[in-house]
């Protein structure tokens, strides 16, 4: 989650027990997702990230003042408060093959591991010289991705408890990380308005994505004509050919990375745009008989587009601004986090399919297609009109 404006951050707030749980009966019930439960802390400074864990038991939440909450999701409870940092937390990140160990990085510099089950902190990690903004473990838990303000992305060898390589990635905030599912690829997003692909093990920056309205959307690899607004948040979609990302025109866009080019925009209500002061970035979810990519919003809550006819088909009602979203590996519960601390937790309403995953990625390889011929009829009719 990140802020348009060079505004204070995160300050350190008074400590106080777990959020207790809201009563639900007020809140509407939509047809996809429905209302599962709420937790409020409002008492802990502003809630920054949340994310569930690979197996889809537990919830983690980070706060402003510095505090995680981890919550049971098969309970419906917290379960774990976790206090270490001297600063706000600004991302988390669950072990893909641990459920009870938990990522954090703060404003203090600092990357901490958590044991979720003993509630303790194994290490913490230090290189960064400026805040942590994203966290993401390899799919085989041993490695550890981190991104900062200080511009760079670092990779830990988390057996080791070092760092194996810095890259100097942006020349502005990096706000944003993300690993290809196999592990090869991390897509980094920046306030420079780029978007960059490295290549895991060398470190070599393979290429740089930066959105060109002129052209249609066609990527460039010169900056020099383009002016861009900050990227918050980037992501990899399940079968790896494609990326989420989210800016701060208030607009998120489906890259095709390989092709240079960008075949989806999702927009808010009536067009407009998502969001221009805040952004909380944006998820797919491909395990549904829905294929769909949800993202908050400032005034709108949780918004849910169709992957392939980018219409709004679910609105999920938040009564502040949306700071972050995820979604569960299986699909089955979605997750949100409000600038007032307040925590939804949303369950699907039908049962998932099996071969979703494959007919996501079958469906979005063939608009992905559709789209690229008609940008192209689009350019044509234009040169032709000029």
């Amino acid at each position: 989650m990140h802020e348009a404006a060079n505004s204070p951050r995160t300050k350190k707030a008074r400590v106080s027990a777990a959020p207790e749980p809201l009563p639900t009966d007020d809140v509407e019930k939509k047809s996809i997702y429905r209302l599962k439960s709420t937790f409020s802390a409002r008492e802990n400074g502003s809630l920054t990230t949340v994310k569930i864990s690979h197996d889809g038991t537990k919830l983690a939440v980070a706060s402003s003042s510095g505090i995680i909450w981890v919550y049971d999701l098969v309970e419906n409870a917290p379960s774990a408060t976790l206090m270490g940092h001297t600063k706000g937390v600004s991302a988390v990140a669950f072990s893909p093959t641990n459920s009870n160990i938990l990522a954090s990085g703060s404003d203090d510099l600092t990357i901490r591991l958590w044991n979720v089950a003993s509630k303790s902190s194994i290490c913490t990690l230090k290189k960064h010289t400026y805040h942590v903004s994203a966290l993401q473990f390899n799919s085989k838990g041993n490695v550890l991705v981190s991104s900062s303000a200080d511009e760079t992305i670092v990779v830990w060898d988390l057996a080791q408890g070092r760092s194996l390589r810095t890259l100097a990635a942006h020349s502005d905030p990096v706000s944003s990380i993300s690993l290809s599912p196999d592990d090869t690829l991390i897509a980094s997003a920046s306030h420079d308005g780029l978007m960059r692909l490295f290549d895991t093990e060398t470190g070599q920056c393979l290429k740089t994505l930066v959105y060109n309205s002129a052209s249609h959307g066609t990527a460039t690899a010169s900056t020099s004509e383009v002016v861009n607004f900050p990227i918050s948040n980037v992501l990899f979609s399940p079968n790896g050919k494609y990326i989420l990302s989210s800016s701060l025109d208030g607009k998120i866009r489906l890259w095709d990375y390989m092709g240079n080019k960008v075949v989806k925009t999702y927009l808010g209500p009536d067009d407009a745009p998502i969001s221009k002061k805040y952004n909380s970035g944006a998820c797919f979810i491909t395990k549904s008989a829905h294929h769909m990519v949800a993202s908050g919003s400032d005034n709108h809550g949780l918004i849910l587009w169709d992957l392939q006819s980018k219409a709004i088909v679910g609105r999920l009602e938040n009564a502040a601004t949306v700071m972050d979203v995820v979604i569960s590996d299986g699909g089955a519960v979605l997750a949100s986090c409000t600038l007032d601390g307040t925590v939804s937790i949303y369950e699907l309403n039908e049962e998932p399919e099996p071969n979703s995953k494959e007919e996501c990625e079958k469906s979005t390889n063939e608009e992905s297609e559709k789209s690229a011929n008609e940008e192209s009829e689009k350019s044509a009719d234009e040169k032709s009109e000029s």
